[in-house]
């Protein structure tokens, strides 16, 4: 394990013993690491759940379930490019990083519709009533 991630590990297990509330600590990261800590918060941001990555890559198989969705539809998404994937050999897997984004945009527009409905509601009548 290289030396500034075993030193960031002894930082932050010393915050924790510090402080129970809040935690501060200046950390150095490899750009590899830093990326999986962003997705991880931006993840658990955006979900509410805690999510702890095993795989930078995803089968199509184990991505479905992560999105909430069959396999089947899963496909259609990576066919129609609104998911990100690669390929390895003749198989597609889904990075870590194109589910969180699709995740994203779906709780995005997941909102903006709520949006618009209300604004919708508000502007209709009924009976001639305004």
């Amino acid at each position: 394990m290289p030396e500034i991630l075993l030193d960031d590990i002894e930082a932050l297990r010393d915050a924790f013993d510090a402080v129970p509330d809040e935690v501060t600590v200046t950390l150095s990261l490899t750009r590899k690491g830093a990326e999986k800590v962003l997705e991880l918060l931006e993840t658990e941001r955006s979900t509410e759940a805690v999510v702890v990555p095993v795989n930078d890559l995803f089968t199509t198989t184990e991505a479905a379930p992560v999105l909430g969705m069959s396999r089947p539809t899963l496909m259609k998404l990576v066919d129609a490019g609104a998911l990100g994937h690669v390929r390895v050999g003749t198989h597609h897997r889904i990075p870590m990083r194109s589910v969180v984004e699709y995740q994203r945009r779906r709780q995005q527009e997941s909102e903006e519709t709520a949006a618009a409905v209300e604004v919708f509601k508000s502007n209709i009548s009924f009976g001639g009533q305004q």
